[in-house]
């Protein structure tokens, strides 16, 4: 009990001293800002007037704050808890609004001249300078429209015209951390520093051409590097430690990238996403690293995979508790590097040629870290100035060679190793020569042996391949000479073909007149030439036009249109084809005296049509609508086209017809017909 009152007092006593050891800021003790101080960036870094609410008259520059309580609002590290600031902590309320004032001057020397605030914050704020607002970072307001900025990455540029006392007077609303938080934000999380408008302009032009330029160039080189190893051991699975290093050089790329990413983040809301993804490239860079250096130099399997648990444990503890997992990280990551040094020098000790080569990259790495922390340690004991013995730039080129140079050596051991199984390979094939070159002979006669075969029995199979694809192409020929292509198709996939129903066709007939006495006068040889002539010449008609060829029954013609494919043209399509028909007659009795007149007739309706019998196929149409085309053609005249009412009402606006009135038809009655002459001329 005694002890813990004694803890107590003097942790009470540490803060009183604390807090009476702060700088004070008022307006009767402003702090002066010198011009070397504004050039070379003037953090805000003292007690200023704090208030937790919200009035607008809080900006006037003549608003008395003396009643405000003293807080050190402006932390250097804005995006971590520093436990020395004691006035920091203290819980945020949501959607509580708190005002800071904060009184300077400038020298003369600063006087009209381009001046600006770097702001970094965790919540969103407005910026008072005198009483007039000059810029807002984020935006305040409901939790609908509410904007949170982590900076104002173009500051407003203002001027100060005497050295007057200044009034910053800001309006923060900043960001209540949760229990999940990644990083533990400081309740007052914002940061102002007094700059001189040129010298960030060049910083911010410098940052930009090389900050980001090296930084993409590590990520896209580094990313190149794992996409090829992991190509490497994708194609050789064996050579695991491809895919160890692959990861490696993965996880350097996306730590590389998420400092980028870092460096211009804009939504503090973000930071948690950022912050995991940086998690994961380290413990991939640790995880990979163990296992790249176990898998080449180590001698058992089982310290891999209890560094690989381990790996997996931090994992699982970060979504619990991030900073827990942090610094399991940070020991789990040191541990690595002096496991991966004692590895690599004991395979040196034992003369393993792959050894030198990947150690002295490694060593290499580990001599620039601990000449980086040297020289930091003796920079931060004002023992020596980096700055001015190396340059500005010179950490930036370590720490580039600190990432390079280890990559460099495994790239150059992996080259090492691919060159020795290359060349033990051209070894092994030499000796495979050797041995071939006795043999050689009787192998090529053997060769020449099978080949002289081997051409015959090619010889003899295209023989007989060309001719069973000949009888082929003539069965296809014939069966498409007997049968529709879509029918025969049919036939030969199912060994069948059903009847079908067509609902829109055409039918035509044609039929020679006095066929029977011409026969007797013309003999039937010439007839039967006559004849081919004529229905050869038809099918290249019904072939141009899309008709489908039936059948010809003595001297009679039978052709159908709109089926096995449908033709909404069925009517229009099968006149063309009279037309063309008697056309051609027309023509040949011009040279041959002996042709016969002929007579034509169409009707449209619907059928049906399909195979008749299982053996000698023949492709048929039913129904009402061929018989009434056969009495179209009956009643027809020689030369002359004769429709039914169906086709007509079909073909009228297209073709000149001739209405024929009303004729009695065997087995139909009385039924409307037409002549069909010609195609109207206006189409």
């Amino acid at each position: 009990m005694k002890k813990n009152l004694l803890f107590k007092f003097l942790f009470f006593a540490f803060i009183v001293l604390q807090t009476f050891s702060f700088a004070q800021n008022s307006r009767e003790k402003p702090r002066v800002f010198t011009n070397k101080e504004i050039k070379a960036g003037a953090s805000i870094d003292e007690a200023s007037k704090f208030f937790a609410g919200d009035n607008p008259a809080f900006a006037s520059a003549e608003f008395d704050d003396s009643s405000w309580e003293n807080v050190n609002f402006n932390s250097r590290k804005v995006y971590s808890w520093n436990p020395t600031n004691y006035n920091l902590k203290k819980d945020v309320k949501k959607d509580q609004i708190y005002w800071v004032r904060y009184y300077f001057k400038v020298d003369s020397a600063s006087v009209n001249q381009s001046l600006c605030f770097k702001i970094q914050q965790l919540g969103a704020s407005e910026v008072y300078l005198n009483g007039k607002k000059i810029e807002s970072i984020g935006k305040i307001g409901d939790e609908k429209s509410r904007e949170f900025r982590i900076k104002n990455r173009i500051p407003e540029l203002f001027t100060l015209d005497n050295t007057k006392v200044n009034v910053l007077a800001i309006r923060f609303l900043p960001i209540a951390a949760g229990k999940k938080k990644t990083i533990t934000l400081v309740p007052f999380a914002i940061g102002v520093e007094l700059a001189s408008a040129n010298e960030f302009i060049r910083d911010k032009i410098e940052e930009v051409q090389y900050f980001n330029f090296y930084t993409m160039l590590i990520c896209g080189i580094f990313g190149a590097l794992g996409f090829i190893h992991l190509l490497l051991f994708i194609f050789y699975r064996k050579a695991i430690y491809n895919l160890y290093f692959s990861t490696y050089n993965f996880s350097i790329s996306l730590m590389s990238y998420m400092i980028l990413l870092l460096s211009e983040i804009k939504n503090p809301l973000d930071i948690d996403s950022y912050t995991f993804f940086a998690f994961l490239s380290v413990m991939a860079f640790g995880t990979s690293l163990t296992g790249f250096v176990n898998t080449l130099f180590g001698r058992t399997k089982k310290r891999l995979k209890v560094m690989l648990i381990i790996s997996a444990c931090i994992f699982i503890l970060y979504y619990f508790s991030a900073a827990s997992a942090a610094s399991f990280a940070f020991f789990y990551l040191c541990f690595v590097a002096f496991e991966s040094f004692y590895l690599i020098i004991r395979a040196m000790i034992r003369r393993e040629k792959s050894a030198f080569i990947v150690g002295g990259g490694v060593l290499v790495f580990f001599l620039f870290i601990v000449m980086v922390i040297i020289f930091m340690f003796l920079n931060k004991l004002n023992t020596i100035d980096m700055g001015e013995i190396m340059g500005d730039d010179f950490m930036g080129y370590v720490m580039i060679f600190i990432f390079i140079s280890f990559p460099i050596s495994i790239s150059a051991y992996l080259a090492w190793q691919f060159a020795s199984t290359n060349l033990s390979l051209v070894k092994q094939l030499d000796e495979v020569n050797r041995l071939s070159d006795i043999n050689i002979k009787q192998e090529q006669e053997k060769q020449q042996i099978l080949q002289d075969q081997n051409d015959l029995l090619e010889k003899q199979v295209d023989e007989r391949t060309f001719e069973l694809q000949k009888e082929k192409q003539k069965t296809e020929n014939l069966l498409l000479n007997i049968l529709p292509h879509e029918v025969a198709e049919e036939l030969k996939e199912n060994g069948s073909s059903e009847a079908k129903y067509y609902d829109e066709v055409s039918v035509l007939f044609t039929d020679f007149v006095n066929f029977t006495q011409s026969s007797e006068k013309m003999g039937a040889e010439k007839m039967l030439v006559e004849l081919n002539e004529c229905f050869t010449a038809f099918d290249l008609i019904m072939e141009k036009h899309g008709l489908e060829k039936i059948k010809t029954i003595g001297d009679a013609y039978l052709a159908v249109c709109g089926l096995p494919m449908k033709n909404e043209c069925h009517a229009y399509k099968t006149v063309l084809v009279a037309l063309d028909i008697i056309d051609f007659i027309e023509e040949r009795k011009k040279t041959h005296p002996d042709v016969l007149d002929i007579r034509i007739g169409i009707n449209s309706g619907s059928l049906i049509a399909g195979i008749v019998g299982v053996k000698k196929f023949a492709y048929d149409i039913w129904g009402d609508t061929v018989n009434t085309a056969a009495r179209m053609e009956q009643n027809s005249q020689k030369g002359k086209i004769n429709i039914s009412e169906s086709t007509y009402q079909l073909v009228k606006d297209k073709i000149v017809c001739e209405y024929r009135g009303k004729i009695h038809t065997k087995g139909k009655g009385d039924m409307d017909m037409y002549f069909a002459l010609e195609t109207k001329k206006d189409l």
